[in-house]
């Protein structure tokens, strides 16, 4: 854990680490600034440490994300895992190399010890600017690795400083400060017992959607309102069996290791629906709905009860409720041609149903008509007679 002072805690941390470290090496009375490296470089011995720039941490931003509960509530606090860039250059007398000997000093302290000590931490928060910086009691320990900058990327590093002339520098990157969100967590009740159960389980696979007649056999026909569905598949016969059409409930009327008979929802409008089995697993005493097979989507399709043609168009009686925001089309066969007429839109009030249309057909011939209505690309079955369509007609 990190508040938004973690970022200033490092680098005053290493400010005072190096200031610390160099004494023992370059007993000169080191000035040690936390900066931008300056305009004027200075002839008294000097380091300063600047950090640049910032990136996100390359193996922590995948796993920083907050959790929260269906509600919204905060289950894990956000937190942003950033890398720090700095820039550490040194000053002094070049006669006696006194960059050199500081830069030395710098990289090996920073091998030696890669890793910003608590102690530092603790101390650099002392500072009245810093109060309140909780870095220290992280999990997450600040580790130093060099940075091999090429002469372009170099370059173009002091160029962004602007005028500031270059001095003696070495770059360095510390991996990685944790940034804690500001809002807290809820605090989960304890585990009251475990239980674990052990069950080979094997998957229930549906294949394809079929649907049968009352008193029938199953084929890929035109699945309607009076049908029910048969599911085809395999590992398909488990107990706790329930079955879902469009995520509402649906009685099942037999079932077999390949193949499950259900009923469909009686309001379920026209259109594509999903279809999925559900199975409850004993998990100690209780049964919990653990096991799902796959969701395999029909098409429902409405069947034509009534039809009339009027002055102003055909209207039309379907057996299923139409939403309003549903797109219905109304397609006419017959001696004058075929046409093809949106319903208006939308079909009734926001949120209601309606399974009675009335559609708008200029312009078509007199005559008698095959009348088809598609809803969200279900389209109503035609009648047959003799091997020929008969029906449903309508005379323009």
């Amino acid at each position: 854990m990190s508040n938004a002072l973690a970022l200033a805690t490092v680098t005053e941390a290493l400010r005072l680490f190096i200031s610390r470290s160099v004494q023992a090496d370059v007993p000169l009375g080191v000035n040690v600034v936390a900066g931008r490296p300056p305009a004027d470089p200075p002839d008294d011995p000097t380091i300063t440490v600047f950090l640049y720039q910032l990136t996100p941490n390359g193996a922590l931003r995948s796993s920083d994300a907050p959790t929260r509960a269906t509600d919204g509530t905060t289950l894990r606090r956000a937190q942003a895992a950033v890398d720090l860039h700095y820039v550490i250059s040194c000053y002094g007398a070049e006669s006696e190399l006194v960059p050199q000997r500081l830069l030395g000093s710098v990289v090996r302290s920073l091998y030696e010890e890669p890793l910003l000590s608590v102690a530092d931490i603790e101390t650099a928060a002392e500072r009245a600017f810093l109060t309140g910086s909780d870095l220290a009691a992280s999990a997450q320990r600040v580790r130093f690795t060099p940075n091999q900058l090429d002469l372009d990327d170099m370059s173009r590093l002091w160029q962004m400083l602007g005028q500031t002339p270059y001095g003696l520098s070495v770059c360095y990157q510390a991996s990685a400060v944790l940034l804690d969100g500001r809002t807290a967590p809820i605090a989960g009740l304890p585990v009251r017992d475990r239980r674990i159960v052990v069950e080979p389980i094997v998957t229930p696979a549906v294949d394809r959607v079929l649907s049968v007649a009352p008193g029938g056999v199953p084929d890929s026909g035109p699945v309607t309102a009076d049908r029910d569905l048969v599911l085809i598949g395999s590992g398909l016969a488990r107990p706790g069996m329930t079955a879902h059409v469009a995520g509402l409930p649906v009685p099942v009327r037999a079932a077999d290791e390949r193949r499950v008979i259900i009923g469909q929802p009686e309001r379920l409008p026209p259109g594509p629906h999903p279809v999925q089995l559900r199975y409850d697993v004993l998990f100690g005493d209780q049964p919990r709905p653990l096991l799902e097979s796959n969701a395999v989507a029909y098409v429902r399709r409405p069947r034509i009860r009534q039809v009339n043609a009027g002055a102003g168009g055909v209207t039309v009686v379907l057996d299923l409720p139409v939403r309003a925001d549903q797109r219905a089309v109304l397609l006419l066969d017959g001696p004058g041609g075929s046409y093809r007429f949106d319903a208006p839109h939308p079909l009734a009030v926001a949120g209601a149903t309606t399974d009675r249309f009335l559609v708008p057909t200029p312009g078509v011939e007199a005559g008698r008509y095959l009348v088809r209505v598609q809803v969200d690309g279900a389209q109503s079955p035609l009648e047959t007679a003799d091997g020929v369509y008969s029906g449903p007609t309508v005379e323009v």
